[in-house]
């Protein structure tokens, strides 16, 4: 490794840690019928349908008379109190398939049958820049956010679609649509990317700038740069597949230089990726950890 050098690094934000752990709430939780109803009862929504849920997901969490205004705490309580979630969905749910096709969810029962994420270990942000970051975290001022399950085979995104309204967030539709025009174009680069080892390669920048955690230092990180040919020890999962994203209204106008951030769930671990694009091609210009 050339030129290490120590710095101190950033700390992971407490409210990404909070929808890590929400998103991992979805695995494994769901009901296997899909029954629907003319219109919604409280007792589908609160009671009948929601008993067996609340005793797999309530953890006893309290949400009192507080409003949950930053999205990272409601979707944390959303995922973990069934009572709270059949209460924050706008019955009937509007559904838009990906043939335009529409429908309506009318029951929690069969809104849970049919909300199942990746069974990955992570989420990711896609981002401009690092300023986008700090928006996410301190998210007062949203309205509108999406958490959508990407597909990099298909170029596809599930969207489930919270409004923020008189101080809470409700979900409001879900939507099946093609990837956002912004970043089709990076997206195939990066389904590429990640499942053909030589293209990867060749798409490295000839210095990887690389900043990570010091073993023997926790709060401090190594910094410096790497070969080529010194990527392969340091590579880490990358995100690929089917994975969940959330997209809170970021604007990527000029789509030459973007951060992939995957955020551990089970942990407080997050990856950054920065490619950058030069005469048309993508490459990845720095890795953090």
């Amino acid at each position: 490794m050339k030129q290490m050098t120590v710095v101190r690094k950033v700390a992971v934000a407490s409210v990404l840690t909070l929808v890590l752990t929400a998103v991992s709430c979805g695995h494994g939780n769901t009901s296997a019928e899909g029954e629907t109803t003319d219109t919604l009862q409280m007792e589908d929504s609160l009671d009948e349908d929601t008993t067996e849920f609340l005793a797999e997901l309530d953890d006893g969490l309290s949400l009192g008379e507080r409003e949950i205004e930053v999205f990272g705490d409601f979707i944390f309580a959303f995922t973990h109190n069934g009572r709270f979630q059949a209460e924050r969905i706008r019955f009937p749910l509007h559904v838009v398939e990906l043939d335009g096709s529409e429908d309506a969810i009318r029951s929690g029962k069969r809104f849970r049958s049919e909300f199942q994420l990746p069974g990955n270990d992570y989420y990711t942000l896609i981002l401009g820049n690092r300023y986008q970051m700090d928006v996410f975290q301190n998210d007062s001022m949203l309205t509108h956010v999406a958490l959508q399950i990407l597909s990099t085979e298909d170029m596809t995104s599930l969207n489930y679609n919270f409004r923020r309204t008189d101080g809470r967030w409700y979900l409001e539709s879900r939507t099946h649509t093609h990837i956002n025009p912004q970043i089709v174009d990076f997206m195939h680069f990066y389904h590429q990317f990640v499942t053909d080892t030589v293209f990867q390669q060749d798409r490295l920048a000839q210095q990887v700038a690389l900043t990570m955690d010091d073993p023997e230092d926790g709060e401090e990180g190594i910094e410096g740069t790497i070969d080529r040919d010194q990527w392969p020890v340091f590579r880490p999962e990358m995100p690929s597949g089917q994975f969940v994203n959330i997209d809170f209204g970021q604007v990527i106008a000029h789509p030459h230089r973007i951060l992939l951030l995957k955020c551990g769930i089970s942990n407080s671990m997050m990856d950054i990726f920065t490619f950058q694009q030069n005469e048309g091609q993508w490459k990845l210009t720095s890795y953090e950890n």
